[in-house]
């Protein structure tokens, strides 16, 4: 599985860039950590924050890192992990 890591992805007023991207799933065997806290977005130790949309909608969550992509699958394309606080994580699509 490849993991892309990519600077400066995001549009105006800070939101993601719009793609067309495959949705994500998340892997069957697999937990989420606690959402991220406070203003900052921290998370405990091992894991980093993150955003992604699972198909019901953009969630903010801490997930182990550096790992990430283990977590999901896509149901095209490739998992990705745009470089940005929170990390954004996509498929790359078809």
């Amino acid at each position: 599985m490849a993991v892309v890591l990519l600077a400066g992805c995001r549009g105006p007023e800070g939101e993601p860039s719009p793609s067309s991207h495959a949705p994500l799933s998340l892997k069957g065997d697999q937990a989420l950590g606690p959402e991220c806290e406070g203003v900052e977005l921290t998370c405990p130790e091992g894991y980093s924050c993150a955003w992604f949309d699972l198909g019901a909608g953009r969630e903010i969550r801490c997930v182990q890192s550096p790992a990430i992509c283990d977590l999901f699958t896509c149901s095209s394309g490739e998992c990705m992990v745009l470089e940005s606080h929170p990390l954004q994580i996509r498929c790359s699509g078809s």
